[in-house]
């Protein structure tokens, strides 16, 4: 039979290999809850009626501080333009119309009269790449 006793568990904590793996759980737990992902439910910060939103991310995280674009189908000009916001949300007003939407890459959109569409960008090879929601 085998037993352990208070000195011997006290011995086993003191050795180098056993005692970190107390301190360890504390790190598992700190990975699991930061390694969830992005939060891809975003409808409830968007307080546009109509135009485009959606959500940038780049490796895995919100993608804060990024330039949005748009073009209107036909000019050279901006039309509008927009930075995404600390969790990677970007919002913009816009007419119904079609348009052009760029951030590292470019996509065609069309807004639609009085209602919203979301195009979330994920960064990638060549630009990233925009995906209708």
């Amino acid at each position: 039979m085998f037993t352990v006793g208070s000195s011997s568990v006290t011995e086993l904590r003191r050795h180098a290999g056993c005692s970190t793996i107390y301190p360890m759980r504390y790190v598992l737990f700190a990975l699991l809850a930061v390694g969830c992902g992005v939060d891809r439910d975003i409808e409830g910060k968007v307080t546009i009626q109509q135009g485009v939103y959606g959500l940038l991310v780049t490796n895995d995280l919100p993608a804060s501080n990024q330039d949005v674009t748009v073009f209107a189908v036909g000019a050279q000009s901006v039309f509008a333009t927009m930075t995404s916001d600390h969790d990677g949300v970007y919002q913009i007003d816009l007419p119904d119309g079609e348009y052009t939407l760029c951030t590292s890459a470019c996509t065609p959109i069309s807004t639609p009269a009085s209602d919203t569409v979301r195009y979330d960008w994920t960064s990638g090879p060549g630009g990233g790449s925009w995906q209708k929601i």
